[in-house]
């Protein structure tokens, strides 16, 4: 595995990623020096869609979470406004579908499974709105062991959004993705029992600030043996780590540029199958 203390950019390469940049709102991780070849080579990146960046939405459904009982369910493609406070659970489960909620000042307490349950969708999309409070939490056993997060979807997932959020993942993670976990402009605090952030395929944290605590690991990815699958990658972004194993750990690489972070692991602060890319400057501490 190499260390690189800094990316050195490509100078060629500079005016595309910059407007690139400019489209997503993120830093890019596509430049950097191959240590061992002393080439320059273009870097994986994890994409900004449309969808993960909208934050405002004039037609949304609104519902009123304290009149919902025990369950949402969601089957529907389409804008959700959520507000108040309930016990039990939001279960989106429609199949192909872009499913886009918008948290305003919600309190979601689950006892025996997610506070939010993505069962099926194409993408679903959280964002928290500026000014808002939102808390979600799950309890210490569930009813099936199929899901395993406060937050749990089998789809690509976003948290986007000027608003702070709290995700307390008492049973195991605090937010698990089968697929990809993007997380942009929110507040966002995690607490989990086991890992705080998991994105199977790949995490991507950008203009964020984001604290978590695990017993295990703090931000962890798994996908394997798939090329740009399994990265963690950071940037303009306010980041704490405090984890029972390790802070940061990636199935493939880790790229991080333009943030701060505080990095603990006992085990170890950064861990990866493949390489690790931490620009000068980033950690200021760990």
């Amino acid at each position: 595995m190499r260390f690189l203390k800094r990316i050195k950019p490509v100078a060629l390469l500079m005016a595309a990623f910059v407007a690139a940049g400019a489209l997503t709102g993120c830093s890019l991780f596509q430049s950097g020096t191959d240590a061992e070849k002393g080439e320059n080579v273009v870097k994986p990146v994890i994409e900004m869609t449309r969808e993960d960046r909208r934050t405002s939405s004039g037609s949304a459904k609104e519902i009123d979470l304290g009149a919902a009982g025990e369950e949402l369910l969601i089957t529907d493609a389409g804008d959700y406004r959520l507000r108040g406070e309930m016990n039990g659970s939001i279960h989106i489960n429609a199949e192909e579908q872009i499913v886009h909620l918008f948290l305003n000042g919600v309190k979601v307490k689950s006892v025996t499974a997610p506070a939010i349950h993505i069962e099926s969708a194409g993408k679903v999309v959280i964002t928290v709105e500026s000014g808002s409070e939102n808390t979600l939490a799950d309890g210490s056993k569930y009813i099936s062991d199929v899901c395993d997060g406060c937050i749990f979807s089998m789809c690509d997932l976003t948290i986007n959004g000027g608003g702070s959020l709290s995700v307390s993942g008492y049973y195991k993670d605090a937010i698990h993705t089968k697929d990809y976990l993007r997380i942009s402009d929110v507040t966002l605090f995690a607490r989990a029992k086991d890992d705080a952030l998991h994105g199977n395929d790949g995490i991507l944290i950008c203009g964020a600030d984001v604290s978590v605590e695990a017993e295990k690991c703090g931000i962890r990815t798994t996908k394997a043996g798939k090329v740009r699958k399994g990265n963690i990658e950071i940037s303009d972004t306010k980041l704490s780590v405090i984890a029972g194993e390790h802070a940061l750990n990636a199935s493939r690489s880790i790229y991080m540029v333009s943030s701060r972070a505080f990095l603990k692991g006992v085990m170890s602060n950064t861990k990866a199958e493949h390489d690790i890319f931490i620009e000068e400057g980033c950690l200021t501490n760990g």
